[in-house]
């Protein structure tokens, strides 16, 4: 659940989409931050983080980015891994390739350069 604190996870429209078929309101789980719609945090984690559980309440639908994680698109810099994900040493050069194409999709939806 490190991940899902204080999250700042951009969702797609698909992501937006898939959470809102799951009978969910878009109050409920969701913030727009004057350019992007970001999953809310409620007391610091993401609001569908199981804290008593340490679990996503929607795993199998969770959004994109919460997929690709450990692996994130650094702003100018391009894709990466998270040095503070606990299994970020688990990733390889291949899966950094798959998620690269996967960011280039996401990053095009956004209009982020």
């Amino acid at each position: 659940g490190k991940c899902c604190t204080e999250t700042e996870m951009i969702l797609t429209r698909e992501d937006i989409k898939r959470i809102l078929g799951l009978g969910f309101k878009p109050k409920e789980f969701m913030v727009f931050d004057g350019k992007y719609y970001r999953l809310r945090n409620v007391n610091g984690y993401c609001f569908f983080y199981d804290k008593s559980k340490g679990v996503c309440r929607i795993y199998e639908h969770r959004p994109i980015g919460c997929k690709l994680y450990p692996i994130v698109y650094y702003v100018g810099k391009g894709v990466g891994v998270d040095p503070e994900c606990p299994l970020h040493h688990k990733i390889t050069r291949k899966q950094l390739k798959e998620a690269e194409k996967v960011f280039k999709k996401i990053l095009s939806e956004l209009n982020i350069k």
